[in-house]
């Protein structure tokens, strides 16, 4: 059985005193609240319920008179309802006794106590002179909102107390505010020092908010200054630094690279005779603040641009030769691969569905696609500029090859492909994949050798070369010698007019090796149409035409025979 059972049976008795299941410090709440330590008060108790319980038994009450106030069940140790002391003794509790300050040293009189609170309570005047000095100690303390004790609270009521309460302000008056702030700052005080002998009693377990002396992070937040956001924040400034820095680098580096520019033309003397000199030229440097996009893009010119090597120390022998030497092997590696290639089985193709010639035309087509895209993306430039494009002053020989899928604007692209497609599929039909791919290729790299060799005799160092063009020239001579009395048939003209204006093939043929050639001789400046290389495309495409008819004349002699 519990002690809450007891207290249950209390309820219907008349006459209750407080349980002595209460604490003392509930049961007389006497002592000022700055006095009492929450951690003594929960420890007293606990204290005070451990030594409360005990186990007791039933016994019938002896006394009559207790008997009668008890119902029938709950004539259970009537000593217990008729006394407020704990269930385990018989001894009363005594109340502390708090301590007034003693006003005068002569104590009221009987009848000043009445004339301060009045005949209704009919205090003593030991009584009264103990309510005036609690008071007053109250008064200081700035504890008036506290419990009097029990002995002043049977004795007088509250409004008596409030008499002597309105006595003493106007015969003892004192800061009563100041003196509840300075309570409440002693306490404050007495809880932070209660905090702090607990937080060393606790040692390495104590709470590490702000509260026990951990630093704070921003806006007083308790989980302390987040390490990660202090590494951020220096990372962030570092990168503002370095970012600057290098803004700053770049804008200045503009005078130096003038200044390099005018060492590089000073060294290669052979610069110093074109007459455009656009490309050397050093354009103003964009603010990668103001206009990044612009900035980007000069970055990457600068850096896809070889201003480093000494161009006066390469000879046209120098120069030649190694491109010389790749164009002889470029062209037997084609002439091996069209003795050798072997068609693959319709199911082995990729695109099955679509015919051979518009296949291999159109993976062509998108090969020069794609080379003309990178062209749109800055840092691809470094690449390109080393193997597809052609560069007299520094050639390099896979240059003679990449430069064949090469097209920097959209007029010069979209011609050579339309000619590629009209003149290829049906090329294509008539000598197969393999001859044509070696056709292809060959006039490709043997062209872009002509325009290398012309560009280098006539010392123009500066132009470059790239683009389909001497491949596309290959295709369309062969076309033309091995059909050359087909009509050309102008498709984008209207019917009536198709007629009137078709030739035959060798016809136009001959017309454009007629312009090539005389652009090439009376041309002074670097053209911008590479004659050159279209005729190195004809001669490779023509001389494959004639070797191609004479096979399929000496086949059909063979079969016949």
């Amino acid at each position: 059985m519990s002690n809450v059972l007891c207290v249950a049976w209390r309820t219907p008795c008349p006459g209750l005193r407080p349980s002595s299941l209460c604490p003392p410090d509930l049961a007389a709440p006497s002592r000022a609240l700055g006095q009492i330590s929450p951690t003594r008060y929960l420890n007293s108790n606990l204290r005070w319920l451990q030594s409360s319980w005990r186990p007791f038994s039933l016994s019938i009450p002896t006394s009559t008179t207790s008997a009668k106030c008890l119902p029938l069940s709950c004539r259970i140790r009537h000593q217990c309802f008729q006394s407020s002391a704990a269930l385990s003794s018989n001894k009363p509790t005594p109340d502390p006794v708090e301590k007034g300050i003693k006003l005068r040293n002569v104590p009221f009189s009987k009848t000043e106590i009445t004339k301060i609170f009045g005949s209704r309570d009919k205090l003593s005047p030991a009584m009264g002179n103990r309510v005036l000095s609690v008071l007053q100690a109250r008064r200081l303390a700035g504890t008036l909102d506290l419990d009097f004790p029990i002995d002043i609270r049977r004795a007088a009521r509250p409004s008596t107390i409030d008499a002597g309460l309105e006595y003493l302000r106007r015969h003892y008056p004192i800061d009563e505010d100041a003196a509840i702030l300075a309570r409440v700052e002693r306490e404050e005080q007495e809880l932070e020092e209660e905090h702090a002998r607990e937080a060393e009693e606790l040692g390495l377990y104590k709470p590490q908010s702000g509260s026990y002396g951990a630093q704070l992070g921003e806006q007083n937040d308790p989980s302390g200054k987040s390490i990660l956001k202090q590494i951020r924040e220096q990372n962030e400034k570092r990168i503002l630094a370095q970012t600057e820095k290098e803004r700053q680098e770049w804008l200045e580096g503009e005078k130096r690279h003038r200044e390099q520019m005018r060492q590089y033309r000073a060294k290669n003397t052979a610069l110093q005779k074109f007459e455009d000199t656009s490309a050397l030229e050093v354009q103003g440097r964009a603010d990668p603040y103001h206009r990044p996009l612009l900035a980007w893009i000069q970055k990457h010119h600068l850096r896809a641009t070889d201003n480093e090597t000494d161009f006066s120390q390469l000879t046209t022998s120098s120069r030649l030769i190694p491109a010389l030497i790749f164009t002889l092997i470029s062209l037997g590696l084609c002439y091996g691969f069209a003795m050798t290639y072997q068609p693959p089985a319709k199911v082995d193709r990729m695109w099955a569905s679509l015919p051979p010639a518009a296949a291999t035309v159109s993976g062509i087509i998108g090969l020069n696609l794609g080379i003309f895209s990178l062209w749109r993306w800055p840092p691809a430039w470094r690449l390109l500029n080393r193997y597809f494009i052609n560069v007299p002053a520094n050639p390099r020989v896979f240059g003679l090859v990449g430069n064949v899928f090469s097209h920097q604007k959209l007029i010069h692209f979209s011609m050579n492909m339309l000619v590629l497609w009209v003149f290829g599929t049906k090329l294509h039909d008539d000598i197969g994949r393999g001859n044509f791919l070696a056709l292809y290729l060959a006039s490709g790299v043997f062209g872009s050798f002509a325009s290398l060799s012309m560009l280098v005799f006539r010392n123009s160092l500066h132009a470059t070369s790239l683009g389909a063009s001497s491949a596309v020239s290959g295709v369309l001579a062969a076309t033309a010698v091995i059909h050359p009395d087909k009509n050309l048939v102008f498709f984008f003209l209207p019917t009536e007019w198709q007629d009137c204006v078709s030739a035959p093939v060798w016809m136009f043929f001959a017309g454009l090796v007629t312009l090539n050639i005389a652009g090439a001789l009376f041309s002074r400046r670097a053209p911008h149409v590479d004659y050159c290389a279209h005729i190195g495309g004809y001669s490779i495409g023509a001389a494959f035409a004639f070797a191609h008819r004479s096979r399929v004349r000496r086949e059909k002699e063979k079969n016949k025979g």
